[in-house]
């Protein structure tokens, strides 16, 4: 059982999680055809933070003529995909395959909501992936000091929705509490112990001056106390789900196509598996922890089901044969990790639980795993990412002096918007 949940359903509970961060506004004649989830999710649609994620890359930016997904793309399928999980289990709850109060909280669930808070999930991640992500986070610590919550693209996220977004005199999107409550992966604040690795990642800024704890604290008030404020709500855990899945098929199909991942050598026996089993053993020498608790061996011996089923049987060329192939290995995998999630009551606390089905998830790990020893480990990619980091790096700096009152730097470097604030 991954995680228990409060039974949900109740007309008051739904006034509840409906309600909005600011200050309700008053209906305009017209709107009544739309839902609150809805609005949540065409005002994310049409945020110029969402349009955004057009510039910003996954793993690596366009390379030999392929065409990656970006920040873009990747939100608008791991909406898709959360929203269908998030039909699916209303589905199951109808047909008697969900029962007890199970039921219950799947028949609550809003889909709008669940799209909303998928569309939303990636608002706040930079340029050039990870990387960038990472050395704002050094140079922020560098430059301001270790109590500092620096940055978390998480974080972020919450940020730009609450706050910084510009949608009328009201601060952020002033998104419902559900919405925002299914957009927080890592529902708690940076914590400055570097024993604590579950909170190596954050999903708001804590600071006492410029936080936005009172913004987290509305997300998070639940109808109930039975459950812990640590654990992640239903949506959350759906969205985490499609992030998850979504990244891994999406990605090895895109470094298929570009020649960086051998599929059609390791859909088959051979020497590539051992190259592979030596990859991921040198990966969790480098950094214990890197494959997730698995073992070398296992992550290997996993994927022989579906890419045996699915998986294609020659490189790469932009065959229409092939292109046909990858599509489907791109659907079935997706399919056959959309119906590896369901909630069953939990039979010491008859609390709703997650369960993901356990082999299915160790695929999903072992296909991220490829994207890391066959892409970001590759010594291209360190090259890039070193030059990344320097740009990172110089402009954080240069942004940092022009923000301080009476400093040396030049304030119009900031947009007309930013400089109000």
């Amino acid at each position: 059982m991954d995680a228990l949940f409060t039974p949900t359903g109740s007309s008051s509970d739904e006034q509840f999680r409906e309600a909005r961060l600011r200050t309700p506004q008053v209906e305009q004649e017209g709107r009544a055809q739309r839902g609150d989830a809805k609005r949540d999710r065409d005002r994310i649609l049409y945020s110029s933070a969402f349009q955004r994620l057009g510039n910003v890359t996954q793993v690596t930016a366009p390379e030999a003529g392929h065409v990656f997904h970006n920040r873009l793309t990747h939100s608008l399928k791991v909406a898709q995909v959360g929203r269908r999980n998030a039909e699916r289990l209303a589905g199951l709850a109808n047909s008697g395959e969900i029962d007890g109060e199970s039921r219950k909280l799947a028949l609550s669930l809003d889909a709008d909501s669940v799209e909303a808070s998928c569309l939303a999930h990636d608002l706040g991640h930079p340029p050039f992936g990870h990387i960038a992500e990472a050395t704002l986070n050094a140079v922020a610590r560098e430059e301001i000091g270790d109590d500092f919550d620096a940055f978390e693209g998480n974080a972020q996220s919450f940020r730009i929705v609450t706050r910084l977004s510009i949608r009328d005199e009201l601060q952020g999107l002033n998104l419902t509490r559900r919405t925002l409550d299914g957009m927080l992966k890592y529902p708690w604040p940076y914590s400055a112990n570097e024993a604590d690795k579950a909170h190596r990642k954050w999903g708001y800024y804590g600071g006492e001056e410029d936080g936005d704890k009172e913004s987290f604290t509305f997300a998070r008030h639940r109808a109930s106390a039975r459950v812990p404020q640590e654990r992640k709500c239903l949506e959350a855990e759906i969205m985490d789900w499609a992030d998850d899945l979504t990244y891994a098929v999406h990605d090895v199909d895109d470094f298929f196509r570009a020649g960086l991942i051998p599929l059609d050598r390791l859909s088959r026996p051979g020497p590539e598996g051992d190259d592979l089993l030596r990859l991921l053993s040198e990966t969790e020498e480098a950094d214990p922890g890197a494959l997730g608790g698995y073992e070398a061996a296992n992550l290997v011996n996993c994927l022989a089901a579906p890419l045996s089923l699915y998986g294609p049987e020659s490189r790469y060329e932009h065959t229409a044969l092939l292109r046909a192939q990858m599509r489907k290995f791109g659907s079935e995998l997706i399919t056959r990790y959309l119906k590896a999630f369901t909630l069953e009551d939990d039979s010491e606390t008859a609390l709703p639980g997650l369960k993901i089905d356990p082999t299915c998830r160790q695929e999903v790990e072992a296909l991220k795993l490829l994207v890391r020893v066959y892409v970001i480990r590759r010594p291209g990619l360190a090259v890039v990412q070193h030059g990344q980091e320097r740009v990172v790096r110089c402009l954080f700096k240069r942004y940092f002096d022009a923000s301080r009152r009476g400093g040396s730097g030049d304030r119009r470097l900031f947009p007309v918007a930013a400089r109000e604030r």
